[in-house]
């Protein structure tokens, strides 16, 4: 058989001494909370202290001006951290792993140094340095002709001096015109090969004119030739 089960009773004294407040006094929701906060306090206090990492700064170093045609040139840049930096380029232009740029045309290259960082220190702010790669320049020259009077104009022909990396007119987006300019009047007339129109992305042109002789005739002591 089942024993009866009896109401729990109290004395004033216990009464008493179950109605003083203490630290886990309170809801069930609250106890729990107390005691996770305790117990993440304690856990804290077992563990190491976190280090922060240190901050590091990227440099590249100066480098002279360059135009198209100029030979490959090595970029350093060195953090410092001492830790291995990248360079990278953007426009027309080529580096390797060893930060030896190769220009292919002239214009605007954004050369750019990373340092990604590691435990100790943290990734560099990168380093960004603008190069304007400078056209070559190229002379093109009227070539000098002779005529007789009274033939036809000979072809008008010109020369390029100042090519780079094995190039030839065919680079050229347009290549040059000449063109048969006569100046002064009379005695001074003077007939000018005048070349101009060329046109390249890589080259700047310099234009020399040439001139065109044009040999009388001799007129006989009769007026007749």
């Amino acid at each position: 058989m089942l024993a009866k089960a009896e109401p729990l009773q109290y004395t004033p004294q216990q009464l008493k001494a179950r109605s003083k407040p203490g630290i886990l006094m309170g809801t069930g929701t609250m106890r729990l909370s107390v005691m996770c906060l305790a117990g993440f306090l304690c856990l804290l206090a077992g563990l190491p202290a976190l280090e922060a990492k240190e901050v590091q700064t990227v440099k590249i170093s100066r480098f002279s001006a360059k135009k198209y045609g100029d030979k490959p040139f090595v970029v350093t840049a060195k953090s410092s951290s001492k830790l291995p930096v990248s360079i990278f380029v953007n426009g027309p232009a080529s580096v390797d792993k060893r930060g030896k740029i190769t220009i292919k045309g002239a214009g605007k290259v954004r050369v750019f140094a990373i340092q990604m960082g590691n435990d100790q220190f943290m990734p560099a702010k990168p380093a960004m340095v603008t190069l304007e790669v400078a056209k070559a320049s190229l002379v093109i020259r009227a070539e000098d002709k002779k005529m007789k009077e009274g033939e036809k104009t000979p072809e008008l022909t010109v020369t390029y001096k100042g090519f780079v990396n094995a190039e030839s007119v065919k680079n050229l987006t347009k290549p040059a015109v000449a063109k048969l300019v006569e100046t002064g009047k009379g005695k001074r007339k003077k007939h000018k090969i005048v070349p101009s129109g060329s046109e390249s992305r890589n080259y700047s042109f310099k234009y020399v004119s040439g001139d065109l002789e044009i040999i009388r005739k001799k007129k006989s002591f009769f007026g007749r030739n």
